[in-house]
């Protein structure tokens, strides 16, 4: 078998005739063959799909002494499982990924893209519970929070990483580092338990980018962000946060200063200044018992706290906003949605129906981000065996297929209600959980559509909500497809470099041309560039990654089990 003159794990290595035993300790020599495949590999392929319903890429390799008893598999294009490993429950691996000898994966664990495992890493993403002193450790069940690594990260030799942790994207983990907690972007980390050791982008070269607007407020953000927050921090008669400085006190403006922090790497600052405990028993508080709503004391408790009204939705978007918010934080919401996990299924078809998706798709799909994130945040948090297969069932029924939309143009409005609530709807269902949007090349179009029918947004329309909503839709579907995708890489670029140029400095954004910078603003359009930068390939170097509401690794990751089971 022809073998690749080199591969990405072994620059300028020339072999030939790789016997069976080296591919299995080296299963880049299949990988890279000319075929992509190697003798028994197809076989031992359809034999996962058949007993596990395994989702696997082309040019993989598993090895046949890789233990594979996994309740759920996926695979991504180019990845590969070498000699001695052992994978079981659920276990999700990106592109471009090697899983080397003898290495543990158990319990809910994801992989981004272009991972490195080293051999003889050890990745469990549950826990058991030990706190009953009376009680044989054995027989106290056990928790399950999930490990996500992200993007491009190397796994050193003999590494352990435990339940719960986030590893963030571009990191090394040192060789024998035992992860406790989550691991910021671009750190290197080692030692028992794991500490930073440094930031690779502090000993990095001046980057160097073909988008210099960009680079410029890169620089701006890294030196202001801190500023922008203060700025809209008042002490009385709490100590909290509004959106701009007047600015009325707002549930909100305190949860995107706590994302403005957790995406600039300065959440120990933002805690010190006004108080960690004080901070999250504020959010927590808000949480009413009965509904699990997270109520704004400006708005309070709707008598039916799921019913819809038009301009009357915050009630909803605080389960967003209070609950990714406490997440940065470190901590989880105080209770479970209490009114989304009592609900039967049979009555949540009834919402579903009464949603005004023909006039207002916007506000109907924000509604069924709410729901999406309620299931998501209860399962995580409060061990709900509530699922999203009614949800879903419901919407793949009533998705147009000729438009990927659900809801029509508006003889007035045109795509604008659609393709908002098309962000809102997806952001909180596909995105949020990980799953292939049902028609993403049909949704391309709408999209596009839309955005011409605004000009681009560069001189009409253009607030952070209408532009966010055209870009997130655009990015996901290019997770999927790359449909039209250079005609639209010229145009985000564009957007991209047109954006960069409204930073204030001191002040941040405004959320919409002419209007008051504040935290909404810079929030939302430090996302908004972070995506086109992503779509584009520039975020390397960045200084912030969204986190929250806004974050772009699904949610989900954690390997929620949508199918109703514990």
């Amino acid at each position: 078998m022809a073998v690749a003159e080199s591969s990405p794990d072994r620059p300028g290595l020339e072999r030939t005739g790789p016997t069976d035993e080296q591919v299995e300790i080296e299963p880049w020599h299949a990988v890279w063959s000319e075929s992509g495949s190697w003798p028994g590999q197809p076989e031992r392929h359809g034999e996962l799909r058949r007993r596990i319903a395994a989702e696997i890429g082309e040019r993989v390799y598993i090895a046949r002494s890789a233990n594979v008893v996994c309740e759920s598999l996926s695979i991504g294009d180019r990845s590969y499982i070498a000699a001695g490993c052992q994978l079981r429950d659920r276990i999700r691996i990106g592109q471009d990924c090697s899983i080397n000898p003898h290495t543990t994966m158990a319990g809910a664990v994801t992989i981004g893209n272009g991972v490195r495992v080293s051999s003889h890493a050890a990745l469990y993403g549950f826990n058991h519970v030990f706190a009953d002193l009376d009680t044989p450790i054995w027989l106290q069940g056990l928790v399950e929070e999930g490990i996500v690594i992200e993007d491009d990260v190397w796994v050193g030799t003999h590494v352990v990483v435990c339940d719960g942790v986030t590893v963030g994207a571009h990191s090394v983990l040192a060789a024998g580092a035992v992860v406790t907690r989550d691991v910021p972007a671009y750190s290197v980390v080692g030692g028992v338990p794991a500490r930073v050791l440094r930031d690779r982008r502090d000993a990095a070269p001046a980057r160097r980018t073909a988008h210099d607007p960009l680079a410029r407020l890169d620089d701006r953000v890294r030196a202001q962000w801190a500023d922008v927050v203060e700025r809209c921090r008042v002490k009385h008669p709490l100590d909290t946060y509004v959106d701009a400085p007047g600015a009325p006190l707002t549930q909100r403006a305190v949860c995107d200063a706590v994302e403005i922090a957790a995406a600039c790497g300065g959440m120990t600052g933002l805690q010190e200044s006004i108080g960690a405990d004080a901070l999250v028993d504020r959010l927590q508080r808000t949480q009413d018992p009965l509904t699990g709503l997270f109520l704004d004391p400006a708005e309070g408790c709707p008598d039916d706290p799921l019913q819809w009204q038009l301009g009357k939705e915050f009630h909803h978007y605080g389960v967003l906003s209070v609950g990714y918010a406490l997440e940065c934080l470190g901590v989880a919401p105080a209770g479970p949605v209490r009114c989304v996990e009592d609900l039967p299924d049979q009555d949540l078809l009834v919402r579903l129906d009464g949603l005004p998706w023909r006039e207002l798709a916007w506000p109907a799909g924000a509604w069924v981000d709410f729901w999406g994130t309620a299931v998501y945040l209860n399962r995580r948090h409060h061990a709900s065996t509530k699922g999203l297969e009614t949800l879903l069932g419901w919407l793949h029924t009533r998705l147009d297929r000729r438009t990927g939309m659900w809801g029509g143009a508006h003889p007035d409005w045109g795509w604008l209600m659609p393709v908002n609530g098309f962000y809102r709807l997806t952001r909180g269902t596909y995105a949020q959980f990980g799953l292939p949007l049902p028609e993403p090349e049909a949704s391309i179009d709408t999209v596009v559509a839309h955005c011409r029918d605004n000009g681009w947004f560069a001189e009409r329309n253009r607030t952070a909500c209408n532009v966010l909503d055209v870009v997130h839709p655009l990015w996901l579907a290019a997770k999927q497809t790359d449909y039209r995708r250079p005609e639209l890489r010229t145009q985000l670029a564009a957007l991209l470099a047109r954006t960069t140029e409204h930073w204030v400095d001191g002040e941040g954004f405004a959320f919409e041309d002419g209007g008051q910078t504040g935290l909404q603003g810079s929030e939302m359009w430090l996302s908004i560039v972070y995506l086109l930068a992503d779509y584009v390939g520039e975020t390397s170097g960045l200084g912030w990654r969204p986190r929250g509401v806004h974050r772009l690794p699904p949610a989900a990751s954690l390997a929620v089990d949508l199918s109703g089971s514990s």
